[in-house]
């Protein structure tokens, strides 16, 4: 056992490090997760009939967030050292031998970070090692530049990270889902009289107002509603101000019912203004939800 061991890490120093930590990977986490935000956002302003369903943790998108948590499991993996021990000049080391963790050891203990807040108290009663390093077989000391990972491979490094990805996915597919809100309807079911009928009747009583251009569908699937979709685009910025905005809406909202009932239909209205350098919309669910 080298001195370097035995060298006490104060309770600053252990928090310090976790902290860090946490902070460092974070953020590259937010690296992947910025391209999903992005693309919801994208879907989510975007003029078209289809429901707009903004969740940024679903989709394809999610996939790749996952994988930026896959790599908070393995911030140790490389000669014990995350981005948080390279700056304190620590290092996680195997508890019996002293020598360097391998990768997998440092995915094991990593995964109790879950445990987030549970790992910060058991820390500061040993800062050397916390609930996951008494599961892996680990423990923290100050980095000894004696010591090196024998034998690290390619193959050691993807290995954990492929793992901690398998187990990424499947947290994320234990975690209960949050209902969508978007509907789900019969494209063939679209009804070209009953839309061009709300249409006209929106013109004749806010024509000064707005263009509308509706599309009502008689089918949706597990639902005996209708689906009906309005885009209505803006001949003026009334998004902007709450209470004009709020006023035709309102009026608009009216005559939808008018000619559906509210009961009898499940859909949204889109309000949008376009002018030059300028766009602004708003989404507007409408109907009811069974």
């Amino acid at each position: 056992m080298t001195s370097a061991d035995n060298k006490t890490i104060t309770i600053g120093t252990r928090l310090a490090a976790m902290l860090l930590d946490h902070v460092f990977m974070t953020v590259i986490v937010m690296i992947f997760f910025v391209p999903g935000m992005i693309s919801n956002f994208s879907d989510a302003v975007k003029v078209s009939h289809e429901p707009t369903d903004f969740n940024p943790m679903g989709g394809p998108m999610m996939y790749m967030t996952l994988f930026g948590f896959a790599l908070y499991f393995c911030k140790d993996i490389i000669n014990g050292r995350s981005l948080a021990k390279r700056i304190l000049k620590l290092q996680i080391v195997d508890n019996k031998t002293g020598q360097v963790a391998t990768p997998l050891q440092s995915l094991v203990r990593n995964i109790f970070c879950i445990i987030w807040i549970i790992e910060v108290i058991v820390a500061m009663t040993n800062t050397s090692r916390r609930l996951g390093d008494r599961v892996a077989g680990t423990k923290l000391i100050p980095y000894n530049p004696t010591l090196e990972q024998p034998g690290l491979t390619i193959g050691k490094i993807l290995l954990p990270i492929l793992i901690s990805y398998g187990v990424s996915v499947l947290l994320f597919q234990l975690i209960p889902s949050i209902p969508s809100a978007r509907s789900d309807y019969s494209r063939s079911s679209y009804n070209q009289g009953e839309s061009k009928k709300l249409e006209r009747l929106i013109t004749d009583s806010l024509g000064q107002y707005l263009v509308p251009e509706i599309r009502v569908y008689d089918t949706m699937y597990n639902s005996r509603l209708k689906y009906v979709s309005a885009i209505l685009t803006l001949k003026e910025n009334y998004i902007d101000d709450d209470d004009s905005f709020r006023q035709l809406q309102d009026m608009a909202t009216t005559l939808i019912y008018q000619q559906f009932p509210r009961e009898t239909l499940q859909g949204q209205a889109k309000y949008v203004y376009r002018a030059s350098g300028q766009f602004r919309s708003r989404t507007v669910i409408i109907g009811t939800l069974e």
